[in-house]
C-alpha cells in the first residue's frame, strides 16, 4: 500500500518571516503616542490619589494621644472617613459592625 502524501500548503510563494525591525514594541507605541496618554493619565490619578492620602494622614497626625472622635459626623466633616482600627481617633462606637471599620459608607444591604 502506498504512504499518503501529506497535505502541502498552497502558497504563492516561499514563507518567510518578517525581517526584524531595530525598533522594538516601547519605541513603537511611544512613536504613536499611546504611552506618553496613558502615562500622562496614570499619573494624574495617581498623583491625586496620593495627595489626598498625604492630606488624610496628616490630620491623623495632628490628633493628641488618646483621642477619639465623637462620632461619624465629625469623622466625615475632618475628610478622613473611613476610619481603621490602628489609625488615631478610633473607637468601637464608631465601628457599627465591628470589622475594624468606622464611618464606612453604608450601601444598603
Amino acid at each position: 500500500m502506498a504512504r499518503p502524501q501529506p497535505y502541502r500548503r498552497l502558497t504563492n510563494g516561499p514563507q518567510r518571516r518578517p525581517a526584524p525591525t531595530s525598533e522594538t514594541t516601547l519605541q513603537t507605541a511611544g512613536r504613536y503616542g499611546l504611552i506618553a496618554v496613558a502615562s500622562g493619565l496614570g499619573l494624574a490619578f495617581g498623583a491625586n490619589t496620593l495627595e489626598a492620602a498625604q492630606e488624610r494622614q496628616a490630620i491623623l497626625d495632628t490628633l493628641p494621644a488618646g483621642y477619639t472622635y465623637s462620632g461619624c459626623d465629625e469623622v466625615r466633616a475632618a475628610g478622613v472617613a473611613p476610619l481603621y482600627r490602628y489609625e488615631p481617633g478610633f473607637s468601637e462606637r464608631l465601628d457599627g459592625d465591628g470589622d475594624g471599620i468606622g464611618c464606612e459608607p453604608y450601601r444598603g444591604r
